[in-house]
């Protein structure tokens, strides 16, 4: 069995986000404080936007309504990389080089290198999710007409991609041949890039807003659905064509996944967490109530949903954060 995870632990504001930093998990909270470990830092003078951990999980990056754009590690320094006065920084992509990271406030896209210069780019409509490709060259943003790409170097526009239903999400897949994005509408849209083929699937009853690829880059993992939906991806054809991996572990809402060394993890509306073998689907339960056999509200109002996880290097870890505040980490088997 797995050993109980640490917590859950209350905490007196929303989750934003669950990381590791060597062995240390960190975790993020509306309020402007992140936890290391056993400290607790005030990083934003008001809400806490964003979080994410750097490539090499050295450093977290954040965002907030005090409009800065900050970096802190896991000693608690600082360095702040932005600052825009009475504006809302809601949206960050990290360079998965290292070389910065790209933030959204208002209309404008801000892409920050860590030499520090920076680029601005400014989409056709209000920027709501962002994604850069591997190499650090291009950025995808996502708004309410569609995708609008980018030079990051340049901020020179690449391609303008026009999508209906309101991009909340953003990825690309497949050595970067393929972007994704999940709609408001709800449900899952993306483009093969090298001819402009474009794809929609449904079934979903809440907003994917959390979108993963597994370590081979050939299942995309999908949060908004009431299972873990995983979409086989094909060499050039993506996901197009192919019917989606249905993992029902509970009943409610995934509103979070998690991929690592071949480990998957779903989390769940009513704070549960399940460990999913995409191979055999077979399910293990790590946090959280154990799946009912019937549902006793509706998962979308629910309030202690998992918002994000993470798990550890070693991938036998994991750390976790909710909607609620709570938050902890555990061992896997």
């Amino acid at each position: 069995m797995s050993k109980r995870p640490k917590g859950p632990l209350p905490y007196s504001a929303p989750g934003i986000g669950a990381a590791w930093l060597g062995h240390v998990a960190i975790f993020g909270f509306g309020d402007g404080h992140l936890k290391l470990g056993e400290t607790i830092v005030k990083v934003h003078a008001g809400a806490m936007l964003t979080m994410q951990a750097s490539p090499d999980r050295s450093t977290i990056w954040t965002s907030g309504d005090d409009g800065r754009l900050v970096e802190t590690d896991a000693s608690g320094h600082m360095h702040e990389h932005l600052t825009l006065p009475r504006k809302w920084l809601d949206s960050i992509a990290l360079d998965p080089t290292g070389d910065g990271a790209a933030v959204a406030a208002g209309q404008t896209v801000y892409i920050i290198r860590r030499s520090g210069k920076q680029v601005d780019v400014r989409p056709p409509r209000g920027p709501t999710a962002l994604a850069f490709t591997r190499d650090g060259q291009e950025l995808a943003v996502a708004h309410g007409g569609g995708v609008s790409l980018y030079e990051a170097e340049t901020g020179t526009k690449v391609q303008d991609i026009p999508c209906a239903g309101g991009p909340v999400s953003i990825c690309y897949g497949q050595e970067d041949s393929f972007l994704f994005v999940g709609l408001s509408e709800p449900a899952l849209a993306g483009w093969r890039l090298a001819d402009g083929q474009a794809f929609k699937m449904g079934g979903y009853p809440a907003k994917p807003r959390q979108l993963c690829l597994n370590d081979t880059g050939t299942v995309l993992l999908t949060s908004g659905g009431p299972a873990l939906l995983a979409w086989p991806l094909l060499p050039g054809k993506g996901p197009m064509g192919q019917s989606a991996g249905v993992y029902r572990s509970r009943l409610g809402l995934a509103t979070s996944v998690a991929a690592l060394n071949g480990r998957t993890l779903v989390g769940w509306s009513d704070g549960g967490i399940d460990e999913v073998d995409l191979a055999t689907g077979q399910f293990k339960h790590v946090h959280g109530p154990r799946p009912r056999q019937q549902l006793l509200e509706d998962p979308r109002k629910m309030r202690r949903s998992i918002i994000d996880m993470a798990l550890h290097p070693s991938s036998a870890r994991f750390c976790f954060v909710g909607e609620d505040g709570t938050f902890g980490h555990g061992w896997l088997n």
